[in-house]
Formats: C-alpha cells, structure tokens, sequence
C-alpha cells in the first residue's frame, strides 16, 4: 500500500477526546502534520487560521454537528475544494446518503481502521493534488483552439489526454473548472481500451500499482491500436466535445452519483466529480460521452 502524502495537514474534528487521541498518533505515524478541534465551532476558528489539505469530520458532535460544519466549509470559497472525510459506523447509509449530497465524497467508519484510513486518506490526498496540480499547469498553456471551427483528436496514453485536456479547458470560459474533463478521459483509457474494471482498480489502487498497470496494459499488443478519438465543435457560446473509446460501454448511470456502496472505496468519485463542473451526457452503450462547455 502507498505511504500517506507526507508532510500532508490533516484536521480531526471531534468532539471525543478519545478518538481525538487515537487519530492524532495513527496520523503522525504516517507522516501527516495534525491539527485538532474538539467540535464544529473549533474547527471553523481553526479554519480562520488554517488551511488544511483535508478534513476528518465526526458526524454527531454537540451545537453544530458534522453536516453543518460541511455545508459552511462548502460555501467559502477557499475552503470547498478541501476533501472532507466523515466518520460514520458501518450500516449508517442515511448520514452517508445524507453526506454525500452536501458534498462528502470520503467516508471512514467507526471504530477507525489503519489500513482503511490510509487507503482513503491516499485517495482523497490525490484527487486533491490531481485537481490542483492540473489547475496550475492551466496558466501555463496556450489556447490552440481560438480560430478552429471543428477538430479531431487521438490520444491512447493518460499524459497525452491530460496534455489535450489542459487545451480544451483553456478555450472554455472557465478553465480551472472544465479542466476536469480530464476525468472522462482517464475513465476512457482505464476502463475503456485498457478494460480495468472497478474491482480492478479496487486492487490496484490499494497496492499503489495503479500507473504500473495501466504501463503494461497500453504496452499489450491487444492494446497497441487503441485509441481514444475526442471530436471538437466550436460554437459561437459554447464548445462540444465528443469523447470515444473503443470499449464495450459500461453501467455509466451507476457512476454518476456516488451512493452509499461506494463511498467506502479508495476510488471511483470522477465522474461524479466531472459532473459537478461539467455539462455531459453519456451515449448509447457508455463507450461515447458528449460534453458541452461554455467559452466566449
């Protein structure tokens, strides 16, 4: 399994000076710096003050619970893209219902697991570091697509879609937002031409052999003519893009909300992500997706 990002700032918020404990020495144990708050009103002082990279956030606390604690952090503006990760028990799926549609893509159940909470806290870190990495790389590329009216592109590897992802973002009218179609064109080469499936990908995030793996399936022969196609429209308002693998399709209507079987998982919150920024809508078997992108 990967180690936590070191160096990483995590908040604890809850109201058990027990659990707080118990957080606070697995997470310095991984390397992760650790603030701590003992209840919603805390941990809002402690956002005056600090801006954490993600959020442990306990559900039931005394005069502000977790959920108002999460819709505050959702609407300031420099605090929302910070992955909250809610402390639930197991079989509560109506706070992970509930959760989930304030915003809450990362759940831990109680009591913590080492091995799951590291497995999450991974994965939260990354889509993280993923969007924001991305959102700065978006200042330093140039808009190729000014004067084209339509285009076809081809890419087979996760760079080269990034690379084409980063440019349609730029000709849209709000860059650090559409920059995650990259996430369709990631599901397109995984699980798409490479057929990763879910439970796959499951295990190989868990290992940390996820980009191995994805190296030796392109390297395949099965593979070596696969590519994804993404065809461009420019419109006076707005912008298409058409997005086209050579996969059999897939249950897309599972992926675009999150439910309660799946927020456990170290994985599987891009689409949903992509949806939350990104007008699209999926085609016939799944294997084609048509996004539309306002641009000036």
């Amino acid at each position: 399994m990967k180690e936590a990002i070191q160096g990483e700032k995590i908040l604890v918020v809850d109201d058990s000076l027990t659990v707080r404990t118990a957080l606070e020495e697995l997470l310095e144990g991984m390397g992760l710096e650790v603030l701590l708050a003992k209840d919603g009103r805390q941990c809002l002082e402690v956002l005056e003050q600090e801006k954490p990279d993600a959020i442990i956030l306990d559900i039931i606390m005394p005069e502000m619970d977790g959920f108002e604690v999460l819709r505050w952090i959702k609407k300031q503006e420099s605090l929302r893209d910070i992955p909250v990760i809610m402390q639930t028990v197991v079989d509560d799926t109506k706070s992970i219902r509930q959760g989930i549609d304030e915003g809450a893509f990362y759940y831990l159940t109680k009591p913590v697991e080492q091995a799951l909470m590291q497995s999450i806290i991974n994965a939260a870190l990354g889509d993280l570091h993923k969007k924001e990495t991305l959102r700065e790389k978006i200042a330093d590329t140039e808009n190729p697509f000014e004067l084209m009216v339509e285009g076809t592109f081809r890419f087979q590897t996760l760079a080269e879609g990034e690379y084409l992802a980063l440019r349609i973002a730029n000709a849209s009218s709000s860059p650090k937002d559409t920059v995650v179609i990259n996430e369709l064109f990631v599901n397109a080469v995984e699980h798409g031409n490479l057929g990763i499936t879910y439970d796959d990908k499951t295990e190989y995030v868990d290992r940390g052999t996820w980009d191995t793996e994805i190296g030796r399936r392109l390297a395949l022969p099965e593979h070596a003519d696969k590519d994804v196609t993404v065809e461009i429209k420019r419109y006076p308002n707005k912008m298409t893009v058409l997005i086209a693998d050579q996969g059999p399709g897939f249950d897309f209507k599972k992926y675009l909300e999150l439910d309660e079987s799946r927020a456990l998982d170290n994985h599987g919150r891009g689409i949903v992500m992509a949806k939350m920024y990104l007008d699209f809508q999926y085609l016939g078997s799944g294997n084609k997706v048509l996004v539309a992108l306002p641009c000036e």
